[in-house]
């Protein structure tokens, strides 16, 4: 074996593992509010953070959420800036860090009691009757709709009503059976009566997950009346049926007509730009709404270099951030031992007893119905939707709320539908953080691709990303869902382009087993540049089928610009409208994922709760510009026309030099603090009503050209037929099997020799199918076929991963620093990996 070093990557140690896991937290409760009310734009306390990881010499690349230590903007990556792009400031070398990335190794007292993945979970004390759930105990308090009305006030606009009995949805564990270490029932149901169109449309979502042991299989010759549609031979789902009666509220329209909402409420919808929405209970699965007269309808093809994305973000929603959900973070803001909410883990942790009401209220109120109205008429033709990976289902050491955001993600298929808005499916989160930044679920250090449990999350990961693909793959769902954003934002400053190259190719080559190749055949994947640059992919996969190449670009996450805001607004047009035109040339599709009309770091903890801003100074650790104070900023309200009109001309100048592009994000909620709407830089809703945010998008083309920007133009001709699905598509060269192995040959701290010492799971489990929603024929008890969840059968047929069978495994979101074992559960494993043959391009699918 070899030596260990003393500066090297991790060693084995000749300890076997044994974690023991925190003395389980009491239950939070419900009344919070105001606890943040004296943070502000403070520094917490270190006692109030996890504790900091060290990593050496990893730069901490990345936007919204870098706690700990300054992030570099995006434009201060070299690979990003072509030849002759000026600087900020002049020096380029100060807008990186070489600062070492802190995050969290020791975990929250309670934070991890029985919550391994083979511990058993506890019975929940709910049973299932035919209204939905009533709680015959109370693991987890829930509420009636007029509870929640009364004391949080109306649910809004495409809120799901109700009577006064009917309950939040909830999900629900089954008991458990001690002789099974790994046997878990996860069934849920959502019923959502939508009385207004005389359609019952239940988003009953129902699954059963069973760990170290096969789980039935159903019949799939069910006929579609029945309330339970088989999938495959993987998983169990189950549908509930309602009744309607027939509805004459019409079924499509355009600029002025009456649109009725879930809960019965009206709008009439404003959409000067053509766009007609197209709803018919009789028929959930028309695609004919057009969102606007420039965009084809969801029924006609997307032509990529032709047709342009203008899209948002609706950040915050299913997966919480705080400077997106402030008041929600604010009424929760302590927990037990005066635990700080600061990231969704967190924040569960500190729901308590409330968690399914309280996520539950939020989902069904931060983002309707409405909105999806609102977007169309905006000019707007996509939104790019943040899905946890909680939204499929958890593991004992994750305290968030499982299954919930999936039923209205399903709201949002069928709103999006509605309107005539394509969908790009953002996984936002992956067990153990992909990136250690409070968006990917938990604050603090990464475990994924980097670590001891680098692989074994990287498994859960990929299955993740298979039961998505068979999910959005069915042809009720592709028309909508256009684009599989299957990871969001890797850090590669410290993971490195290496392991993060080897999961993508791996993730690739799964998701076209399961659509088959070709334009037509399932979801252009996007792939996310890691913060390494775009040019740095250049060259990666090259004939990949309709692999788009995402950046995730933002000014401000690093030193400070003195310049004026006149010039500051002509910087994006000066940093990324050539690129992107390089970009399409030399690589094929991309797009901008994130981006906002931010020109500094102020805000409500825009770098973390609690943490200040480096433009005013009060950011600890940064020792950059303060060009002054934030008061200005933080407050639209005291904005003038010269500074709505420069920030304009930046939002302008990002639109035309990205070209297809998501704002981040659509909406920012209230803070009970002094400033109600904080955070206006990043709330496109918020500025196209006060004049910051264009009303027409297409008005933003030329505003590089007219900035004198060189672009070296696209002319909208890829150069290979293989990027847009044609001929060549996925013939990729072997070389990038060996450059780019699954599992990775090593990680950026641990070795190739002691890769094989690294805990894994084991392939025994059925995978998880997800359910899609309930339709009834209006006037029948009849269902809908709404697809099974699983859309090829025949592809990838391996099992899932699980734990082994009483091992003990480290922690999910605190291992990437400990020592690697001489022996660990699955140590040396070999399994089953993707796929090395695919079929022929075929001929995509009729609509």
């Amino acid at each position: 074996m070899p030596q260990p070093s003393q500066t090297g990557p991790f060693r084995p140690t000749s300890s076997q593992f044994a974690y023991t896991a925190a003395p389980s937290s009491p239950s939070s409760p419900d009344t919070n509010a105001n606890a943040y009310s004296n943070l502000g734009g403070q520094n917490l306390p270190d006692s109030a953070f996890l504790s900091p990881e060290q990593v050496d010499n990893a730069p901490f690349f990345g936007r919204r959420g870098s706690a700990q230590l300054p992030a570099p903007s995006i434009i201060s990556r070299s690979s990003l800036m072509l030849p002759g792009t000026p600087n900020i400031g002049g020096n380029r070398s100060s807008w990186s860090s070489s600062a070492g990335l802190a995050g969290a190794e020791a975990p929250l007292a309670g934070a991890e009691v029985g919550r391994h993945p083979y511990a058993p979970r506890g019975q929940s004390n709910l049973t299932q009757t035919t209204l939905g759930w009533n709680d015959t105990g109370n693991d987890r308090t829930f509420a009636t709709r007029e509870e929640m009305t009364e004391r949080n006030g109306n649910m809004g606009a495409g809120a799901a009503s109700g009577n006064s009995s009917e309950r939040v949805p909830r999900w629900a564990s089954g008991g458990h059976d001690p002789k099974k270490r790994r046997k878990w029932l996860w069934i849920g149901i959502a019923l959502a009566a939508l009385l207004a169109v005389g359609l019952a449309v239940g988003l009953g979502v129902g699954l059963s997950r069973r760990l170290n042991e096969k789980t039935v299989s159903r019949d799939p010759a069910q006929d579609n009346s029945g309330a339970t549609r088989s999938a495959s031979a993987s998983g169990t789902m189950t549908a509930t049926a309602s009744t309607s009666a027939p509805s004459a509220t019409p079924t499509s329209g355009g600029q002025g007509s009456l649109i009725t909402f879930e809960d019965g409420s009206t709008m009439t919808y404003n959409n000067p730009f053509g766009g007609q929405w197209v709803w018919d209970p009789a028929n959930p699965f028309n695609n004919d709404a057009q969102c606007n007269s420039w965009t084809p309808a969801l029924s006609q093809n997307w032509t990529w270099g032709v047709d342009k994305i203008y899209g948002v973000n609706l950040g915050g929603w299913l997966n919480t951030e705080p400077f997106i959900v402030p008041a929600l973070y604010e009424k929760y803001a302590v927990g037990p031992n005066n635990q700080t909410a600061i990231d969704e883990y967190t924040l569960s942790q500190n729901m308590g007893s409330n968690l399914t009401a309280a996520m539950t209220e939020h989902y069904a109120t931060f983002i309707t119905e409405q909105d999806f109205a609102e977007i169309a008429s905006a000019g707007l033709n996509w939104v790019r939707i943040a899905v946890p990976h909680w939204a499929i289902e958890t593991w004992e050491e994750e305290p968030y709320l499982e299954h919930v955001a999936w039923t209205y993600f399903l709201k949002a298929i069928q709103w999006s539908r509605k309107y005539g808005i394509r969908i790009n499916f953002d996984l936002h989160t992956i067990p153990g953080s992909q990136n250690g930044w409070n968006h990917s679920g938990r604050l603090g250090s990464i475990n994924w691709m980097y670590g001891i449990m680098g692989t074994a999350n990287a498994q859960r990961a990929l299955d993740y990303i298979r039961t998505l693909a068979q999910f959005i793959s069915q042809p009720e769902y592709s028309p909508v869902i256009q684009i599989y954003s299957f990871i969001n934002e890797p850090n590669g400053g410290p993971v490195g382009k290496p392991p993060i190259g080897s999961f993508y190719y791996e993730a690739y080559q799964i998701i076209r087993d399961i659509t088959g190749i070709g334009e037509g055949n399932g979801a252009v994947l996007s792939m996310q540049d890691a913060f390494l640059g775009i040019t740095s992919w250049y060259g990666f996969l090259p004939g990949a089928d309709r692999l788009a190449l995402d950046q995730h670009s933002y000014l401000v996450f690093g030193n400070q610009s003195t310049a004026s805001l006149d010039a500051i607004a002509k910087f994006p047009c000066q940093y990324w409208g050539e690129a992107t035109n390089v970009t399409s040339q030399t690589w094929g599709l991309n797009i901008a994922g994130e981006w906002s009309a931010a020109s500094n770091d102020c805000g409500l903890w825009v770098n973390d709760v609690g943490v200040g801003s480096r433009y005013d100074g009060s950011y600890k650790g940064y020792n950059g510009p303060t060009p002054g104070s934030c008061a200005y900023w933080n407050d639209y309200t005291l904005w003038n026309q010269s500074t709505k009109a420069d920030i304009l001309h930046f939002v302008e100048g990002s639109m035309d030099a990205f070209q297809n592009y998501f704002f981040w994000t659509w909406k920012i909620g209230n803070s009970t603090g002094a400033i109600e709407q904080v955070n206006p830089f990043w709330n496109y809703q918020l500025g196209l009503k006060n004049g910051w945010i264009p009303s027409d998008p297409r008005s933003a083309v030329g505003t590089c050209a007219g900035d004198l920007a060189a672009l070296n133009e696209f002319d909208g001709t890829f150069s290979s037929a293989w990027m847009t699905g044609g001929v060549g598509a996925n013939t990729i060269e072997a070389a990038m099997s060996t450059l780019y192995p699954w599992p990775a040959n090593s990680f950026a701290n641990i070795e190739a020799a002691y890769m094989p010492y690294l805990p894994q799971y084991t392939q025994t489990a059925t995978p998880i199918t997800m359910p899609g929603p309930t339709y009834t024929s209006p006037g029948s008890s009849a269902t809908i076929f709404a697809g099974n969840g699983w859309f090829n059968p025949t592809a990838d047929a391996r099992n899932a991963y699980t734990a082994v069978a009483g091992c003990s495994y480290p922690p999910e979101y605190s291992a990437a620093l400990l020592p690697v074992p001489t022996s660990a559960c699955g140590a040396g494993m070999v399994q089953p990996t993707r796929r090395d043959s695919f079929p022929a391009p075929t001929p995509a699918p009729a609509r």
